[in-house]
């Protein structure tokens, strides 16, 4: 078998020394990878404006060191190194990514709870292993494995913790990062629900996707068993908020709560324009006679926030005076959902409440750059262009996103006022911590 040569990782200094593990081998040639490299630097670096100083520097300094190394680097550990200069910007929306149906991953699929991954899909074979905790990936513990991983995204903990799954589930990419020694099976331990611990040998499942990585495929067990796996959670107990995954826009009327309840998994127009879809739903929470809204925005990972601005920064005003609105967040919610939670909010002030957990990022980030493709590798490099503050709305900044300049936003944070995270006991039970808050504010006094 020829051994490729790959690295442990890069380190804020040196590289780290090659070692020799059986890495991917399949590869560009030198002039291939420095064509990459060429166009990763006058169509990222050159146009991403959240690097630090510093960062950019060390990013320069990353990026010549590969130039020197092309055709020696085998395509993974190419593509994550390129993840990782990405990453020093620590902003959520500067980020390279390989297309998903390149990806090979062993066939279980983890969700974080917390700071622990826990199995909530796994291929028929392997359905013993559901609600499984894992602790260990060929004897290197679960710590090491996370934060190797949180290296290839930027932003906060909680939200690179989302994207970590993708990679404990890849043997191939935990190879290209020096973490175990063959790049198509693994030894995973796991901590079962009962206590006891399992380690068993998982190869890599082809063909057989289980979900790319979003929100939705990461919880909802609908449509597990039509490709072959199995979820912890029957799709007959999903919670309605895990229901009808294709679906983007979706209300219900919730009389016990004297509310309608919105949810909303992207800013983008679906069958309907989404603004038309926010004003029935409003129409309908009237002639309900309904004086509360309850606004999922948990799975919703943005789109554009010009689209909801409006009816957000209206919605207090069309309550009656008693009326409440409850917002649902998660480290998912992220980019212009921040931003429709952030006109809400600032409209509303203290007749909106946050509840679940801290949106995927902070009040101040740099977002609006499209995807491009490296040339060779066809690696998508998304640059950060415009600059986005919700803390001063914009004030004394010269490089903000037009449209926020505009139509400010200024609130002193979005964290949840209201803790309210998913545990994998709730999960696993079919309910949904979340909405039981909503309903413990909300529902009437006995």
């Amino acid at each position: 078998m020829f051994i490729c040569l790959t690295r442990s990782g890069f380190t804020a200094g040196a590289l780290s020394l090659f070692i020799a593990v059986p890495g991917s081998c399949q590869r560009l040639d030198a002039a291939s990878q420095r064509e990459d490299l060429a166009a990763f630097r006058r169509d990222f670096l050159a146009v991403d404006q959240s690097f630090a100083p510093s960062a950019r520097a060390e990013a320069e300094r990353r990026v010549a060191l590969l130039e020197r190394e092309a055709g020696s680097i085998g395509a993974t550990r190419f593509r994550l190194a390129l993840e990782q200069i990405a990453a020093l910007a620590d902003n959520g929306h500067t980020r390279v990514m390989a297309p998903w149906p390149t990806l090979e991953r062993v066939g279980v699929r983890l969700s974080p709870f917390g700071s622990d991954f826990y199995v909530l899909r796994a291929v028929a074979e392997h359905a013993d292993l559901l609600g499984g905790r894992l602790v260990a990936i060929d004897g290197v513990p679960i710590e090491r494995l996370r934060d190797s991983a949180r290296t290839l995204s930027g932003g906060p903990a909680a939200r690179r913790d989302r994207f970590v799954p993708a990679t404990l589930e890849s043997p191939d990419q935990l190879n290209a990062l020096g973490l175990i020694r063959n790049e198509t099976h693994a030894t995973y331990a796991f901590v079962m629900p009962n206590g006891q611990r399992r380690e068993l040998p998982l190869e890599v499942v082809r063909n057989r996707a289980g979900g790319s990585y979003d929100a939705l495929s990461a919880m909802s067990p609908i449509g597990a068993e039509f490709e072959g796996w199995r979820s912890l959670l029957p799709p007959d107990r999903a919670p309605w908020s895990l229901q009808e995954p294709a679906k983007t826009m979706r209300r219900r009327d919730a009389p016990e709560l004297n509310a309608v309840v919105i949810q909303l998994r992207a800013n983008l127009n679906g069958e309907i324009p989404i603004a038309v879809f926010l004003e029935a739903s409003d129409s309908a929470r009237r002639i309900a006679g309904r004086k509360n809204v309850v606004l999922d925005m948990r799975m919703n990972g943005g789109g554009n926030l010009q689209l909801t601005r409006e009816f957000m920064s209206s919605l207090p005003k069309r309550l009656p005076a008693d009326g409440r609105i409850v917002v649902l967040t998660s480290p998912w919610t992220f980019s212009a959902a921040i931003s429709s939670v952030g006109y809400l909010k600032q409209a509303g002030g203290d007749r909106v409440t946050l509840v679940g957990e801290a949106p995927g990022d902070r009040l101040r980030f740099f977002a609006e750059g499209g995807p491009r493709t490296l040339p060779r590798s066809g690696v998508f490099v998304m640059a950060a262009t415009q600059r986005h503050d919700y803390v001063t709305g914009c004030v004394g900044f010269n490089d903000c996103h037009a449209a926020v300049v505009r139509y400010p936003i200024a609130v002193k944070n979005l964290d949840p006022e209201i803790a309210a995270p998913w545990t994998l006991e709730a999960y696993a039970a079919g309910r949904d911590p979340g909405m039981e808050a909503a309903a413990r504010l909300l529902s009437p006094p006995r």
